[in-house]
C-alpha cells in the first residue's frame, strides 16, 4: 500500500492541477510544463557534497560548471568557460570565462565566484567549507589542498583577471579536465552560499537553464525556466515537475494514463510491457554503470581472500541477469563498463561453481560455512531496478554454498550513511559513471584514499599498496597507451583480490510519452530538460 503524506486542501489542489497539466500543457508560446516521475527523492541539492544521481541530476539543471560533457557523450565542451589552455608541463590550466553571465540572484559569475567555489571545496580552513563531506572532491583530486598528510593534485586557484582563472596542479593530470566537467563541480552563487551554506543544500542558486521554485520532500521538486539563462538553448519547457512515486505500479499506471511525460528507473518487465503502448517509447541511457557486491575487509571472515573468492564463485551471475535484467545487460568481467580505456579482455567473471566455493571455504577454515548480513537499499537504482529480488537471488546462491545471509534492507539515505561508516559486512550497491574515465570507477570505489570513515566510498575498505600506486600513476599519466596498460593491471588486481564482486553493467530504461521530443540519452544520466519539447 502506498502511503500518501498529509497535505493541506490548498496544496492538494495545486498538485491536482499539476497532474491534470500532465505531460505538456501548450499555449501559443509553446510548451509550458513537463512532469517526470522517479522512485526516490534527492538527498541534497548542493552538488559539491551530494553523491546520488537523484540529487546531481537536478543540480545540473540549476547550476553550470566551467566545462561540461556534450549531451549524449563524454566529449568535454565549454560551459561557463569559453576557452582554456594548459602549460607545456601540464601543471597550469587557464580558463577564460564567458562575459556577461550572472547567477539567477543577479550577482555576477566571474573569476572571483569560480575561485570562491573551488576554495570552499578544496580548503578545510575556508570559512564556508563547514563539516560537509566533499566526497567527490577527495575521490577525484586526492585530498584537500591544505591537508598536510595528503594535499591532492590541486594546489592553488588564482583569479588573475575578472574573467580568467588559473589552476595550479602538483603534477600533470590525465583526468583533470574530465573531473571538473562532472556534476559535482558546478558553480554556485557565492552570495547564496555565504548567506547560509546549510540552506544552500535545500535551495541552490546557479546560472543554469532552470531555477528551483519548490522542493516538497518526498513528493516533488518544481523547476522554472531561468529568465536570465545565457546558454545557447533557451528552455522551451517553462516548468518541470519531478515527482517521487516510490510504488512502481502506481508510476507505471500514471504514465499509461498520460499523467506523466517521463518515467525513470523502469524495471525490465515494466519496460517490456510499456513498449507495447502506442503512445509510449522506451529509450535507454548507455550502460555506463556497475552493480556490485562489496565485502568489508575490516570484518571477518572477509579479510580472507579465499572467502571472497568463494563468495564470487557461489553467485550465478548469468542466471541473475537472465531473470532480473533486460536486453543489453552484460556480465561484469571488468570493474569498468565494456569498451572503456584499460578494459582487460583476458578477464572474465569468476565462474559459478558451488563445489569450488565450498572447497575454498573449507580451505579458509569454514568447512560448514558461516553466517553474515547483507545491507541493501529499499529503492531502485539505475543499475539495480529491483534491489530486493537481486539480494534474494544472491542470498539463495550463497546458501547453496553454506553461507547463511540475513538481508538488511534500508532507506537509501540511511543505507549510504551506514556503509560509508563501515557498519556492514556486505553491501549491495553500484555506481553510475561520471566522466567516461576508468579512474572514475577505480579510484573512488576501491582506493585507500576513499576508505576514510564516515564518508567512505570504498565500501570494501580494501587498502592495497600496489593498487594505490597504479591509481596515482594513472592520474599523473597523460599518454593514453601508458594509461591503458596501468588500468589493465588494475583490473587484474581487482579480479584476483576480489574486494568486491563486479556483477553486471546494464543500459538504463526510461519511458517517454511519444509527445516528448529532444530527449538525449546521456552516459552520466543527465536529462537536459532545456533541449526538450512536448507536443504533437
Amino acid at each position: 500500500m502506498t502511503v500518501i503524506p498529509s497535505l493541506s486542501i490548498t496544496l492538494m489542489c495545486v498538485l491536482l492541477l499539476i497532474v491534470l497539466a500532465g505531460c505538456g500543457n501548450l499555449d501559443e508560446t509553446g510548451t509550458q510544463e513537463l512532469v517526470m516521475a522517479r522512485v526516490k527523492d534527492a538527498i541534497n541539492l548542493d552538488p559539491s557534497h551530494a553523491t546520488d544521481g537523484q540529487s546531481l541530476n537536478v543540480s545540473s539543471e540549476i547550476m553550470q560548471g566551467l566545462v561540461a560533457f556534450r549531451p549524449g557523450t563524454f566529449e568535454v565542451m565549454g560551459q561557463l568557460a569559453r576557452s582554456w589552455t594548459v602549460s607545456p608541463d601540464g601543471t597550469r590550466w587557464t580558463f577564460h570565462l564567458r562575459p556577461g553571465v550572472t547567477f539567477s540572484d543577479g550577482t555576477p559569475l566571474n573569476a572571483a565566484a569560480v575561485k570562491f567555489n573551488f576554495d570552499r571545496w578544496r580548503l578545510q580552513r575556508d570559512p564556508y567549507h563547514g563539516a560537509f563531506s566533499y566526497a567527490y572532491w577527495v575521490s577525484e583530486f586526492g585530498g584537500f589542498s591544505d591537508d598536510p598528510k595528503n594535499r591532492g593534485v590541486v594546489r592553488d586557484v588564482i583569479a588573475d583577471a575578472p574573467l580568467s582563472v588559473i589552476f595550479v596542479l602538483a603534477q600533470p593530470s590525465g583526468t583533470f579536465l574530465r573531473n571538473i566537467a562532472m556534476q559535482s563541480f558546478l558553480i554556485g552563487s557565492p552570495a547564496a552560499i555565504k548567506s547560509d551554506p546549510q540552506a544552500f543544500e535545500q535551495h541552490p542558486v546557479g546560472s543554469g537553464p532552470y531555477v528551483l521554485r519548490e522542493w516538497l520532500r518526498d513528493d516533488h521538486i518544481t523547476l522554472d525556466a531561468n529568465p536570465h539563462y545565457g546558454g545557447a538553448e533557451r528552455p522551451a519547457i517553462k516548468t518541470v515537475v519531478i515527482r517521487d512515486i516510490p510504488d512502481q505500479a502506481t508510476s507505471v499506471l500514471s504514465i499509461q494514463k498520460g499523467e506523466l511525460a517521463m518515467l525513470t528507473d523502469v524495471r525490465s518487465d515494466d519496460a517490456a510491457m510499456l513498449a507495447k503502448e502506442p503512445d509510449i517509447a522506451i529509450v535507454h541511457q548507455p550502460s555506463n554503470n556497475l552493480a556490485y557486491l562489496a565485502m568489508n575487509i575490516e570484518k571477518k571472515p572477509f579479510d580472507n581472500v579465499l572467502v571472497r573468492r568463494a563468495v564470487a564463485q557461489a553467485i550465478d551471475i548469468p542466471a541473475i541477469i537472465h531473470a532480473l535484467y533486460g536486453p543489453g545487460t552484460v556480465e561484469g568481467d571488468n570493474w569498468t563498463p565494456p569498451g572503456m580505456l584499460g578494459e582487460n579482455t583476458h578477464i572474465k567473471i569468476w565462474p559459478h561453481n558451488v563445489s569450488e566455493a565450498k572447497r575454498l571455504l573449507a580451505q579458509a577454515g569454514f568447512p560448514h560455512g558461516f553466517s553474515t548480513t547483507l545491507f541493501l537499499p529499499t529503492t531502485p537504482r539505475p543499475y539495480m531496478p529491483d534491489p530486493q529480488r537481486l539480494a534474494e537471488a544472491i542470498q539463495a546462491d550463497l546458501k547453496d554454498a553454506g553461507i547463511n545471509v540475513t538481508l538488511e534492507p534500508l532507506e537509501f539515505g540511511v543505507f549510504l550513511a551506514k556503509i560509508q561508516n563501515g557498519e556492514h559486512s556486505m553491501c549491495l550497491i553500484g555506481w553510475s559513471g561520471d566522466n567516461g574515465d576508468p579512474d572514475n570507477f577505480y579510484y573512488p570505489l576501491l582506493d585507500q584514499d576513499s576508505a576514510v570513515k564516515p564518508y567512505a566510498q570504498n565500501y570494501a575498505f580494501w587498502r592495497d599498496p600496489e593498487f594505490h600506486r597504479l591509481m596515482l600513476a594513472g592520474q599523473r599519466t597523460v599518454d593514453e597507451a601508458k594509461r591503458r596498460a596501468i588500468y589493465e593491471r588494475a583490473a587484474q588486481l581487482v579480479h584476483d583480490q576480489v574486494p568486491a564482486i563486479s556483477l553486471l553493467h546494464t543500459p538504463v530504461p526510461l519511458a517517454l510519452r511519444t509527445s516528448v521530443h529532444g530527449f538525449v540519452p546521456s552516459p552520466d544520466t543527465t536529462f537536459h530538460f532545456e533541449l526538450m519539447t512536448t507536443g504533437t
